[in-house]
C-alpha cells in the first residue's frame, strides 16, 4: 500500500562533503541550486523481432550540477590543488591536479519546510569550474560544479529519505546524515545487533 504524501523538493539548505577517510563532512558555503540526473539503462526481449517486454533498471551513476559559493579551501582539495613543493598558501592546478572523490550529502525542504536528506556516497568533480571575472558587476556569481556520480559498494549512486512520521523516525540517522553518513548508519540491524 502506497503513502499519498506528496514530495516536491524546493529548497536545498545545506550540503555537506567528505572526502575518503574522513569521519565528518564539511558544510560546503552557500548552495544556490542542485540538478540531479540519474541514469538507467534500458533492456528489451524480443520475440520474432517484437518487443514483447521492456524492463528499465538504474545504473548507479548520474550527474549533480550544483551551483554554490564554495569554500576556499574545499574546492581546492576537490580539485587536487594542493603540493607539498609549495610554500603554504600557494596552490596549482595542473597535470598532477587529480580530482579527489567524496560523499555528497545534502538538506533538502520541500515548500511546508519538511526536511529530506540526501546522499551520494561517491563523486568527483567531472571538470573545474569555469570562472569568469568582470569588473562593475552588481552580483557575485555562485560557482557552478559539475559533479559525477558513480555507485557506492552497494550498486547505490544517491540514498534519500523523508524526515517525518512514516518514513524516517530514527532520530540518530536524523541528525547523523549530513555530516557523518555511512551506509552503516542506515543499514538495518539484525536482532540483537548494536551500531
Amino acid at each position: 500500500m502506497f503513502n499519498e504524501r506528496v514530495y516536491s523538493e524546493f529548497e536545498i539548505k545545506k550540503l555537506g562533503i567528505k572526502f575518503k577517510g574522513e569521519n565528518k563532512a564539511t558544510l560546503a558555503g552557500c548552495t544556490g541550486s542542485l540538478a540531479e540526473t540519474l541514469e538507467q539503462k534500458k533492456v528489451t526481449k524480443k520475440c520474432e523481432g517484437v518487443v514483447v517486454k521492456t524492463v528499465t533498471k538504474g545504473t548507479g551513476t548520474g550527474t549533480l550540477t550544483v551551483t554554490i559559493h564554495a569554500k576556499y579551501d574545499l574546492l581546492t582539495e576537490m580539485l587536487g590543488m594542493n603540493r607539498e613543493k609549495y610554500v603554504d598558501g600557494v596552490k596549482a592546478y595542473g597535470q598532477s591536479s587529480v580530482h579527489k572523490p567524496f560523499e555528497l550529502t545534502g538538506q533538502v525542504l520541500d515548500e511546508d519546510g519538511v526536511e529530506k536528506l540526501k546522499a551520494y556516497p561517491n563523486c568527483a568533480l567531472t571538470k573545474k569550474p569555469e570562472i569568469t571575472i568582470t569588473n562593475g558587476e552588481e552580483e557575485i556569481a555562485e560557482t557552478t560544479l559539475e559533479i559525477a556520480v558513480m555507485p557506492d559498494e552497494n550498486g547505490e549512486g544517491m540514498y534519500e529519505a523523508i524526515c517525518e512520521t512514516g518514513y524516517l523516525e530514527d532520530e540518530t540517522i536524523k541528525t547523523s546524515w549530513l555530516e557523518n553518513f555511512t551506509t552503516e548508519l542506515i543499514t538495518k540491524k539484525e536482532e540483537g545487533e548494536t551500531a
